[in-house]
């Protein structure tokens, strides 16, 4: 399935003269996919599951458990995802590199979970009632940060490797 992905890529990429661009394009791909894993997992957690922690850990942040079981599952996804479409194989072990994926993902969960407070908790510098609308603005910044830690710390070329 993934040879024939990258087939399937390749062949489209090539007919629009995008073929140095690839990697950013999957890239994109990879993480429109992860994004809706991201968001539905939210979604489910945000209407069905009551908030926990109290009323200090809602006033502070109300949607914590939300964005840290919708972005574990969201990591894990993205980290087999970008590993096989995105990015070149390494020689680093999975286990290793899957440790500096996570750990580059921590990142963006406290950044998830900031942004949530300062756009949604009682403490919140815009007055945003929606939670979905507070993700959507903390969504871009995960992104664009994502791209940069899995190229340059996760999934690191060793010198003369090139894709």
């Amino acid at each position: 399935m993934v040879k024939l992905i990258h087939k399937i890529a390749d062949a489209v990429l090539g007919f629009l003269h995008l073929t140095k661009f690839k990697e950013q394009i999957m890239y994109l791909g990879v993480g429109v996919l992860t994004t809706v894993v991201d968001w539905i997992v939210y979604a489910l957690f945000v209407l069905f599951v009551p908030s926990v922690g109290g009323e200090f850990l809602k006033a502070i942040s109300p949607n914590i458990l939300s964005y840290s079981i919708a972005w574990f599952a969201a990591v894990i996804f993205s980290y087999f995802a970008s590993r096989a479409l995105v990015f070149a194989p390494t020689d680093e072990k999975m286990f290793s590199q899957f440790m500096k994926f996570f750990s580059s993902r921590v990142l963006t969960l406290i950044i998830s979970i900031a942004g949530d407070i300062l756009l949604s908790g009682n403490y919140r510098l815009i007055d945003i009632e929606n939670p979905f609308i507070a993700k959507i603005i903390i969504s871009v910044a995960v992104i664009i940060i994502n791209y940069i830690t899995s190229k340059w710390l996760v999934f690191t070329k060793s010198r003369g490797d090139e894709r």
